[in-house]
């Protein structure tokens, strides 16, 4: 219940103007600063609470949460003006949430939805160099789907990391 209210608050303030946010809250002395739209960010706390409400966890439910942190990416996209890679941010996104997901998951059951949903999504298009960090943390995530095992649990993994940190591929 104090996570709902808790994610209920962050919602409200994104809905909000940044100009009226409560001060005190460092997060969001931050994000008045941003350059991007906070109101995206909403959808993040959707799928968070999508999450921790659920008793368990469905295909459905992950779907929101991956999708939810995805928008999170697109809005940083448009926040660098990358309004062409949006969509691309977001896709990485999921795959990253998916991942994270999986690896945090407290049963075998519930990272198999993870893992069975992440291999449905579409292959990752490229990002432009602004959105570089996405590219690498979707290269990990999606090297963890693949093989269903933990993000950077094999040597391999820092190296494809560090390939497209280097080259964008």
């Amino acid at each position: 219940m104090t996570g709902q209210l808790r994610l209920a608050w962050w919602r409200d303030r994104f809905a909000e103007e940044p100009g009226a946010w409560p001060e005190g809250e460092p997060l969001l002395a931050r994000l008045a600063l941003w350059n991007g739209g906070t109101s995206q960010l909403g959808a993040m706390v959707d799928g968070w609470e999508a999450l921790l409400v659920a008793d368990t966890l469905t295909p459905d439910i992950a779907r929101s949460f991956a999708e939810g942190r995805g928008q999170g990416w697109a809005a940083v996209a448009l926040a660098l003006g990358e309004k062409a890679a949006a969509p691309a941010a977001a896709s990485a996104g999921t795959w990253w949430a998916l991942a994270d997901l999986a690896q945090h998951c407290g049963s075998d059951e519930d990272r198999k939805v993870a893992f069975a949903l992440a291999h449905e999504l579409p292959e990752a298009r490229p990002l432009p160099r602004s959105l570089r960090m996405f590219a690498v943390l979707a290269t990990i995530a999606r090297r963890a789907i693949r093989l269903q095992r933990l993000m950077l649990a094999r040597p391999g993994d820092m190296a494809a990391a560090m390939r497209v940190g280097i080259f964008g591929r």
